[in-house]
């Protein structure tokens, strides 16, 4: 057993030194494409070097005096929740709203003509005068979650808005952390840190809490340092109401937060993240519901920033940051999900043995990084003694990527081919009354 184990070993060895010494230039860029496509490239490796670096020097990009003081002026804050047939958790939403020792605040909540009782639920909070309640009430059935966050935003009272989820819950500091960057008179939103509430139903919910805290726990306070972030939630995002009201709000479409955030930038507002503003979501708990999930949200960021916002790559115009950033997410979001079924067509064909090869590398590559990954993802978070279980996680993380890298590959074939185009998320009457992209 052991003599088989040895010359396994041996074989092994002996097939990679030959491939470092007969393998040409081409055959090497096929050999490192699935590092690209798989680990992104140089996404989470930067920032996980970088971040803990500037924390060491206590380089911090937020001036705590200078919110202090700002938030000593009290200023309005309205809180939009729209939703539809949310009968089972809006009492819950409602009451952690009103938890929120911030004092000058309106709660607005939008039944979005809903089947169940949510607004029964809703109406003796109304009658009490904690929240204001407004139902679509329209023949012509429900709107969609941007055109009433819209109803919210014009009945809304505060100088800054914000929008969350009906199914969310939040730490005490919520409104002082979302509101507190808006001292910079340049800031027209804020994206806060939302995490899976529900982590440990399943092992799928594990994989988005995980996902949660590195895509915005830890990428998020990268792009904000350098001026990058470009979408603000619409589970969690505050927003300068006057910013705004530059374009009327919220538009019709299957990501409208990140169409929001694009528009938020190109009327010349900037974006911040607020790491310690943190709101606990649900997330889906089956792999059939996360798919789903997640087919509307790639073929939204599709539609939206490389579609309806294409002309934000003028970087003489909107800034080289950003045209960096969605620049890279084109590259590895888009260009390399349609081209890595091609490219594992080619290798099996031509040379299964090296594709094997290459797919161990990128594999153990990617291990490694999103062990560090989450690593620095936790000595940041505030929850750490919750979070450290994740590191377990590892391993296995690189499947779950892999798992939605078909995923996305599907939404790039729809979303390019215009197929299912009109996804149930928006009713066919915002589909009318917005552009095909």
């Amino acid at each position: 057993m052991m003599d088989s184990i040895s010359f396994l070993f041996v074989d092994v060895w002996f097939y990679i030194t030959q491939q470092f010494q007969t393998r040409e230039a081409f055959d090497w860029v096929l050999f490192f494409f699935p590092f690209v496509a798989l680990i992104e490239g140089p996404r989470y490796i930067i920032p996980i070097f970088v971040l803990p670096i500037m924390r060491a020097f206590g380089l911090r990009g937020e001036n705590k005096f200078l919110q202090k003081e700002f938030l000593r002026s009290n200023p309005r804050v309205s809180i939009i929740v729209a939703g539809r047939n949310e009968e089972a958790i809006i009492g819950r939403t409602i009451d952690s709203l009103l938890e929120l020792p911030y004092e000058n605040k309106e709660i607005i909540v939008i039944d979005d003509a809903s089947d169940d009782n949510m607004y029964s639920v809703c109406l003796p909070y109304a009658k009490k005068g904690l929240i204001r309640l407004f139902k679509n009430e329209s023949q012509m059935g429900r709107t969609g979650r941007p055109v009433a966050s819209n109803l919210g935003l014009k009945m809304s009272t505060g100088e800054f808005i914000i929008s969350v989820d009906a199914d969310t819950s939040y730490d005490r500091d919520t409104i002082e952390r979302m509101v507190g960057p808006f001292y910079d008179p340049e800031v027209g939103g804020v994206a806060g840190n939302l995490k899976a509430r529900n982590a440990g139903e399943s092992i799928w919910a594990d994989f988005q809490a995980l996902e949660y805290m590195i895509s915005i726990g830890l990428w998020k306070r990268w792009t904000s340092m350098i001026g990058a972030t470009t979408q603000a939630s619409g589970a969690f995002g505050s927003f300068r109401k006057k910013a705004l009201l530059d374009f009327g709000g919220w538009d019709p479409e299957l990501a409208e937060d990140a169409d929001l955030t694009l528009k938020v930038i190109k009327n010349g507002w900037k974006i911040t993240f607020s790491p310690h503003a943190v709101a606990m979501t649900s997330v889906p708990a089956d792999l059939k519901t996360l798919v789903s999930q997640r087919v509307r949200w790639d073929k939204g960021s599709i539609r939206t920033y490389f579609h309806k916002h294409a002309n934000i790559f003028r970087f003489w115009k909107f800034g080289f940051n950003h045209f960096i950033e969605l620049g890279q997410e084109f590259l590895i979001f888009y260009v390399a999900t349609l081209i890595y079924p091609f490219y594992i067509i080619y290798m099996l064909i031509n040379d299964w043995k090296f594709f094997l090869f290459a797919y161990c590398f990128a594999y153990c590559l990617y291990s490694i990084i999103s062990f560090f990954s989450i690593l620095v993802s936790v000595s940041f978070s505030e929850r750490k003694h919750e979070e450290w279980w994740m590191l377990w996680y590892a391993p296995i993380y690189p499947f779950y990527k892999e798992v939605f890298r078909w995923v996305r590959l599907r939404a790039c074939i729809e979303e390019t081919f215009r197929l299912d185009y009109q996804e149930g998320y928006i009713p066919e009457s915002g589909y009318k009354n917005s552009e095909k992209w």
